[in-house]
């Protein structure tokens, strides 16, 4: 059996004031900044290299958020939470314009119902993961799931030192 999935990857990034970077796709209107993880990429350097090409914005990441999956075309979406920390807004072939936000406006200007709920979670500031999956026309959620942070064995991954 052969299996393809495609992985992207997206951050919620923020900036010393707490505001939110906002790009405009010419394709779903504003959303948060992120794309695809190309062969032989880390989720690290895909997500760096994302922010930098639609904002023109360094990032750190400080978080994982969670990560939902597109049950009838096999994409995995994987959401980080990150701080800016250089760089200049610009704009690009991905995007049309660039913002920052405050957070109660962010979530106003994204109408793209999965880009929506994604930015609803990341907001959330949940002490919790999130896990979901959906089919996107039209968009409905079929599975829905938080789960704590760490593991059975009291850390991530729970490997030995």
């Amino acid at each position: 059996m052969d299996y393809t999935h495609f992985v992207s990857v997206a951050g919620l990034v923020t900036n010393d004031e707490g505001k939110i970077l906002l790009v405009k796709s010419p394709r779903r209107g504003w959303e948060y900044p992120g794309g695809m993880v190309e062969p032989g990429e880390t989720f690290h350097d895909a997500l760096l290299r994302e922010i930098k090409e639609e904002a023109g914005v360094d990032v750190e990441i400080t978080g994982f958020i969670g990560l939902c999956k597109n049950v009838e075309k096999d994409v995995v979406n994987i959401d980080f939470a990150c701080k800016a920390v250089g760089g200049q807004l610009t704009t690009s072939d991905e995007s049309t314009e660039v913002m920052w936000v405050n957070r109660e406006d962010a979530l106003n200007m994204v109408t793209f119902p999965l880009t929506r709920k994604r930015l609803s979670i990341m907001l959330s500031e949940s002490e919790k993961v999130s896990c979901f999956c959906f089919k996107r026309d039209p968009f409905e959620i079929v599975y829905e799931e938080y789960y704590n942070h760490g593991s059975p064995y009291g850390r991530a991954g729970g490997a030995s030192d």
